[in-house]
C-alpha cells in the first residue's frame, strides 16, 4: 500500500512537471521563505496509534533560485504524545521503547522528531522540473539514532509569476544511517548498535498569491517514510500542511 502511494505521488509530481511551464532561464535571483503548520500523524513505535501532531508542530523552508540552479534548506519539528502501552515500575502510565538488545518502559512523554535538510538542484534545458541532491539529518528526543544520509530526487518549484501554481517533490534516500549509543540503555557494557534505513520523502502542494502583497498561501500534503534495512523500527510521518511564504 505504501509502495502504491509512493508511485502514485511520484507520477502526480511528474505530471505537474510536464504540465508546468519552465521558469525563465535568466540569472536573476529570487527567493522565498515559508512557514507552515503540520498536521497528521507520526508512526515510529513510540507514538504508533497515538501519534496525532501537537499544535507546536511546524516546518520551515527557504529557497534561492538563480537561472537553472536552486538551493533549499528545510527544517521540521513534529511533537506528539508518546504511546501509553505499559506500566512503569512505580505504577504510572508508561511507554515501551524497543532498543536492539533491550526493551525498557519509561513514563509517558512528549516525543519530538525533527529533521534538517539541504538540497542543491539543477533544471535541465527544456525541462520544467529540477533534479537535485539532498543531505538529511533527522533526530529525536527519546534515544533512537540520529539518521543522516544523501538522497536524489526531483522538484517542481512554485511559479512566482502565477497567482496559483502547483509545487511538489520526491526524494529517495538509499541509506540513512545512525548509531544507538548503547544496544541496551541500562547496560553500559552493551556497546553501540548501528541502524540503517531507506527513506522516501514526497510533497504535493499549491501556492496562491495573496493580493498584491509579497505573501503566498501554501497548502498541501506531505509524507516521509524510513523503512529499516537494519534495526528495530520503521518511521512514517504524514499529513496536511498550511501556512504562508514570503517572496524576497
Amino acid at each position: 500500500m505504501l509502495k502504491a502511494a509512493l508511485l502514485s505521488t511520484a507520477a502526480f509530481v511528474l505530471a505537474c512537471c510536464t504540465a508546468w511551464p519552465a521558469a525563465a532561464s535568466s540569472n536573476s535571483l529570487c527567493a522565498f521563505v515559508e512557514y507552515v503548520a503540520t498536521y497528521g500523524d507520526t508512526y515510529d513505535g513510540v507514538t504508533t496509534d497515538d501519534g496525532d501532531h501537537l499544535g507546536s508542530s511546524f516546518a520551515l523552508r527557504g529557497a534561492a533560485l538563480s537561472g537553472r540552479f536552486a538551493a533549499l534548506y528545510m527544517f521540521y519539528r513534529d511533537k506528539t504524545a508518546s504511546l501509553t502501552n505499559a506500566t512503569t515500575p512505580s505504577g504510572g502510565a508508561g511507554t515501551t521503547l524497543q532498543y536492539p538488545a533491550e526493551q525498557i518502559v519509561v513514563p509517558i512523554f512528549t516525543a519530538v522528531n525533527a529533521q534538517s535538510e539541504f538540497r542543491l538542484e539543477y533544471r535541465p534545458s527544456r525541462l520544467p522540473f529540477y533534479a537535485g541532491l539532498a543531505y538529511s539529518n533527522a533526530f529525536n528526543n527519546y534515544g533512537f539514532p540520529r539518521l543522516t544520509g544523501f538522497g536524489v530526487g526531483i522538484e517542481v518549484q512554485p511559479d512566482p509569476q502565477k497567482r496559483l501554481s502547483p509545487y511538489g517533490s520526491y526524494f529517495f534516500f538509499p541509506n540513512q544511517s545512525g548509531t544507538y549509543a548503547l544496544a541496551a540503555p541500562t547496560n553500559p557494557k552493551s556497546g553501540s548498535a548501528h541502524s540503517a534505513f531507506r527513506g522516501n520523502e514526497f510533497l504535493i502542494g499549491g501556492s496562491a498569491r495573496v493580493g498584491k502583497t509579497g505573501l503566498d498561501l501554501r497548502f498541501g500534503y506531505y509524507q516521509t517514510t524510513n523503512v529499516r534495512r537494519t534495526g528495530t523500527f520503521n518511521f512514517v510521518r504524514d499529513g496536511p500542511f498550511v501556512g504562508l511564504a514570503y517572496r524576497l
